[in-house]
């Protein structure tokens, strides 16, 4: 191995809900997004508003840029770069069929240029990874056309087209949930329904599941999570004027029967709009007469527990008829992570090994998929997007490495995609956002303090211009959803280990210091990171190792120690994170001897244990991602 620097050179729905993330059943739902957002609407007059709700603490804000046009009456849907927001009511009377685009990544709106069949209003929308489905709808009478056709979105060109297949009858204002499997479209007017439709996603076949609403409803607002779909509040026929509704049905989606749960909203209203996190459900805005009220209030639904309240975060407008979703994806890829990677290390004589080995999140096992890294390296790091992991820089014989190496998760095969680091370098560190990945710091003839960034969706590599605060090898990086943390290393002069934390801002690259340190300075350390939280853990000080664990609170960047170490000091380690726990790998232990343990931290308890199964062979100076 090779140091540079002086050493050596909840209660059941919940446990439904986690198992189905484990599972992976539910990859087209935005379970990372860190934000919902809440598009135009009436006010009474239509609106071109954007406002956004951060899911981290529930704040909501208008980043400042809106719809290309004000627009009421239409339906969106979401991939992780970019919102729809399609059809609509731009003024009476002109209906529209244009498609507004947010771009998650710079909130702005543009509009793409293609235009989806037949203009509309009061329509739904249920998504895939690959389309999204637009049903239903209304036209501006005379004469009153309720369409029952449904028309798809392609993501990967823009385009839109009608696949052919339609709703069992013509109708508007009606509800979408949906599963990886199917999506549903419940209730709607005229003659107001209780028919649930469903779109088989791997057909586009549109059937009845023969189970309805409990009570026909129209302009109800909608969120789902891995088990459940929601429809809230709404409008029904009660006598001579309509009756605006509290009430919150539930569809099971194991079973598809639809049941009242027996939590319902504050106020009677309908018109509303719905957005999904992880964990809750928000509804926003609305509307009730008599008397004529309009509402800004936001209502959150706990899907554990399905109560619920009133965040106290209001939209920038009572309005209702507005549009959201949910977006700016963190940078772990939707679905359960399936598989841990740990890559390259050495076991002597400083050689580099070109070995991949897999745990298993399922079974912990670890095996070795049998494709291998182009060449033999250490001292790398390593960064995932949704479809590849790449695993850059490092050393061999003596030598510095520029290379990236790319392991293709679909099938595991592993390749030189081409693209460079901008100079070679070992010893450095990597975090990804959902967009880019970030290599920092590293080793050449001194210490660097480079950030450089790898597009993944050209695997090209630039300098977005922002370095570390001060030039380090030997760091640890991890990401929450907004920000990534550079922590740790070797500083100039030469033996100078730092406590530092740098963070770097993935809205605009910025690099800043948030004055939170590590308790205490050391070098060669790893990080493992869960939603909530992020894990600096061991590393490398005079006068010895040490097992000490730091963790940084993603919501206010405090950092403290939780109270239990890793059951042995080790250094020169590599690390990766599942949903639930955190695996370290390898590295170095007393005295001075690599191992092939692997320990794990439990994120609900942060306690640490060894699950049992371990590297083929002792090795250091690896790496490690997650698909």
């Amino acid at each position: 191995m090779s140091i540079i620097g002086d050493v050596f050179g909840l209660t059941s729905i919940y446990e439904r809900q986690v198992e189905n993330i484990e599972n992976d059943n539910f990859e087209s739902w935005p379970e990372n997004a860190i934000y919902g957002y809440f598009a135009g609407g009436a006010i009474p007059g239509a609106s071109d508003r954007v406002d956004r709700i951060d899911f981290s603490n529930e704040t909501t804000s208008t980043p400042g840029n809106e719809l290309s046009q004000v627009r009421r009456q239409m339906a969106a849907v979401s991939t992780s770069s970019y919102g729809y927001f399609a059809y609509g009511l731009h003024g009476n009377p002109t209906l529209l069929n244009t498609v507004d685009r947010l771009d998650f990544s710079s909130e702005t709106c543009s509009l793409p240029g293609s235009n989806l069949p037949q203009a509309r209003r009061r329509l739904a929308a249920v998504q895939t990874e690959s389309y999204g489905y637009f049903a239903g709808g209304l036209n501006i009478p005379p004469p009153l056309v309720n369409y029952d056709t449904v028309s798809r979105i392609d993501f990967s060109n823009e385009t839109g087209s009608a696949p052919g297949n339609e709703l069992s009858q013509g109708r508007y204002s009606l509800g979408p949930v949906q599963t990886n499997s199917y999506g549903y479209f419940a209730g709607g007017a005229p003659a107001t329904k209780d028919t649930v439709d469903r779109i088989d996603f791997s057909n586009e076949t549109v059937s009845q599941p023969g189970n309805e609403l409990t009570q026909a409803k129209y302009y109800h607002g909608t969120s789902s999570n891995e088990n459940y779909g929601y429809f809230a509040g709404g409008i029904t026929p009660a006598g001579p004027a309509p009756d605006y509704l509290t009430t919150v049905e539930r569809i099971d989606f194991s079973n598809e029967t639809l049941t009242l749960p027996g939590n319902d909203l504050s106020v009677a209203k309908g018109m509303i709009d719905g957005v999904s996190s992880r964990f809750y459900g928000y509804f926003g805005g609305g509307y009730n007469t008599p008397p004529t009220s309009w509402y800004d209030t936001v209502e959150r639904l706990e899907f554990s527990n399905e109560t619920f309240s009133l965040p106290g975060n209001e939209l920038s407008q009572a309005r209702r008829d507005s549009m959201s979703v949910a977006g700016g994806a963190s940078y772990r890829p939707k679905g359960s992570r399936t598989y841990g990677y740990f890559a390259g290390g050495d076991s002597g004589p400083l050689s580099g090994l070109d070995t991949i080995n897999r745990i298993d999140f399922s079974n912990e096992t670890v095996s070795q998929p049998g494709n291998e890294l182009t060449q033999g390296r250490f001292g790398l790091a390593a960064i995932s997007s949704s479809s590849y992991g790449y695993f850059g820089g490092g050393e061999s014989d003596f030598n510095e490495l520029d290379t990236i190496d790319r392991i293709d998760f679909s099938n595991e095969t592993t390749s030189a995609p081409g693209n460079e680091l901008t100079q070679v370098r070992s010893a450095l560190a990597a975090l990804s956002s959902n967009f880019y990945g970030y290599f920092g710091g590293g080793y050449i003839s001194s210490p660097e303090d480079r950030v450089e960034r790898i597009d993944f969706s050209n695997e090209t590599l630039t300098l977005p211009g922002n370095e570390l605060s001060q030039a380090r090898n030997g760091l640890a990086a991890i990401s929450s959803s907004s920000y990534g943390y550079f922590a740790g290393g070797y500083y100039n002069p030469p033996g100078t280990r730092v406590d530092t934390i740098d963070r770097i801002d993935f809205s605009n690259e910025t690099t800043t210091v948030p004055g939170n340190e590590l308790s205490q300075v050391r070098t060669l350390l790893s990080a493992v990171s869960s939603n909530s939280y992020g894990y600096f853990c061991g590393g490398y000080t005079p006068p010895g190792l040490y097992k000490r664990v730091d963790r940084i609170d993603f919501s206010n960047e405090t950092t403290t120690e939780p109270g239990n170490e890793l059951p042995q000091g080790r250094y020169d380690n590599a690390a990766l994170s599942s949903n639930s726990y955190g695996y370290f790998g390898g590295g170095n232990i007393p005295p001075s001897a690599a191992t092939a343990v692997i320990n794990r931290i439990d994120f609900s308890s942060e306690t640490f244990s060894a699950p049992g199964n371990n590297l083929p062979t002792a090795v250091d100076g690896l790496a490690g991602l997650s698909n």
